[in-house]
């Protein structure tokens, strides 16, 4: 049956970011049970609100809209001893990440006087992390295992966008490599696993069995009966993801027109629904009526003389808004009512949630390397030393070959350059590895200086440093 078939797989979008936490004092500080690590070189931390813990009432309160922000990055000198911050606020969640040796109550009276909020009002609620699982949090957010709706992908663009502005201000300090390595672990988290996939809500759902059928969604006329809350959520899923016709049919036409008018869709009136039956493939009926808006006798006539053009409808009303004899009209005919529907969207979280360990995993690989990399603080200037004065002798002998072989075209002067650059790069990687574990064993500190003398390194300082 087509309806087993798809429920064994289907794929979704993910919906948006609308710590399974233990409080301590009545501050949540560790979210998985690992032991809150101290990272070597740098002290990291977050302080913040979410869903879990925080009401909306209390969030939207202390939450940070952009004029906020900006007065935030502009005051943030206000916190002693700080070497970065970034803030994250979405509708779910404000959580400042923090570098330095700041204290916890610092951060607090900070917050308290950009928002007028007492930190008594929220104190109750806050999270707070500090080393490797502020590190390991970031990147959890990051990857979707925070959020309301689990494995969503929109809120790796929210990380994202809240890096640039702290960018923006020059305000991420030492948080650079933190918030570079969680948007690498959210991008793996979604490319390596399927955490972010198969459709959690009944729009989504709707639009991806659509497409498990028909594949491409452009060639479909789709009508939505009813534009309540559940008909607009559905009829917004089928505009984005690019439904070629939509036609909303509503009783009260000027709330289904000013839908319309933003999607691009069509007004067919209530009474003329068997018309709009006519033009479609996929019908979604969500009124509030209290018999059905489709009958049987209906869907006969509309598909009478269209041959073995399937139809399916989705009926996501309670009471049933399509007569259930719809689905014996023949093998071209299929009807699925809300709890058909619901039974797709709980197969695809449980099959989200069985991706929650390799995404943990995946998560404790990054958090490893970062903790390397970050131990590694003492010989940072050396590997960049060595890097910038190898990157150097790459430039200049590749001018010199390039001066003698005139005859290149554009595109081959790439293909030489960047081989030199593969070359370069394959070279050096198990000596940068080899260093950058050095600095969690003091037995072999000496190495750095000897790396340096052997090398004829200059100091960091006199010269330029590109960015990694």
């Amino acid at each position: 049956m087509i309806f087993d078939m798809l429920m064994e797989n289907t794929w979704g979008t993910a919906e948006s970011d609308t710590c399974y936490d233990r409080k301590r004092k009545n501050i949540v500080r560790n979210e998985t049970g690992h032991t809150g690590i101290e990272v070597t070189g740098m002290r990291i931390q977050v302080v913040g609100l979410n869903h879990r813990q925080a009401p909306l009432v209390i969030r939207e309160r202390v939450a940070f809209g952009p004029e906020l922000l900006e007065a935030a990055y502009r005051r943030v000198h206000e916190l002693r001893h700080q070497e970065g911050v970034v803030i994250l606020s979405t509708c779910n969640r404000t959580e400042i990440y923090v570098a330095g040796e700041v204290e916890l109550a610092d951060i607090l009276a900070w917050w308290e006087q950009l928002t007028g909020v007492p930190r008594g009002e929220f104190s109750d609620a806050l999270l707070w992390y500090q080393g490797a699982d502020a590190i390991r949090h970031v990147m959890r957010v990051a990857a979707g295992l925070d959020s309301k709706v689990l494995g969503e992908t929109q809120i790796l663009g929210q990380v994202k966008d809240a890096y640039h502005l702290a960018q923006r201000y020059g305000a991420v300090g030492r948080l650079h490599r933190v918030f570079h390595y969680a948007l690498r672990a959210g991008k793996r988290a979604h490319a390596e696993t399927d955490i972010s996939k198969n459709a959690l809500s009944l729009g989504y759902a709707i639009v991806e069995l659509t497409r498990k059928v028909f594949g491409n969604l452009a060639p479909l006329t789709a009508v939505v009966i009813g534009t309540g809350e559940t008909g607009e959520l559905v009829a917004r899923h089928l505009s984005a993801q690019g439904i070629g016709r939509l036609l909303l049919v509503n009783r009260t036409s000027a709330r289904a027109q000013g839908l319309a008018e933003e999607l691009g869709a069509e007004v067919w009136p209530f009474d003329n629904r068997l018309e709009a039956l006519k033009e479609a493939q996929v019908v979604v009926s969500a009124t509030s009526a209290q018999e059905p808006v489709i009958t049987a006798d209906m869907v006969r006539q509309a598909i009478a003389g269209h041959g073995q053009a399937l139809r399916f409808f989705f009926d996501l009303a309670v009471p049933r808004d399509v007569e259930p004899e719809v689905g014996q009209l023949g093998e071209n005919v299929f009807l699925y009512d809300i709890d058909d529907v619901q039974s797709v969207v709980r197969a695809n979280l449980r099959h989200r949630q069985l991706e929650v360990a390799k995404v943990e995993r995946l998560i404790e690989e990054e958090v490893k390397e970062l903790e390397n990399e970050l131990g590694a603080s003492q010989v940072g200037p050396v590997i960049r030393s060595l890097r910038q004065k190898a990157e150097a002798i790459r430039q200049a002998e590749l001018a010199k070959a390039l001066n003698r072989l005139p005859n290149l075209s554009e595109e081959e002067r790439e293909v030489v350059a960047e081989t030199t650059r593969l070359i370069l790069n394959k070279f050096l990687n198990d000596a940068m590895v080899s260093m950058r574990q050095w600095g969690a064993d003091e037995a072999k500190a000496s190495y750095v200086e000897a790396v340096r003398e052997l090398f004829r390194l200059t100091d960091e300082g006199d010269v330029a440093v590109t960015p990694e």
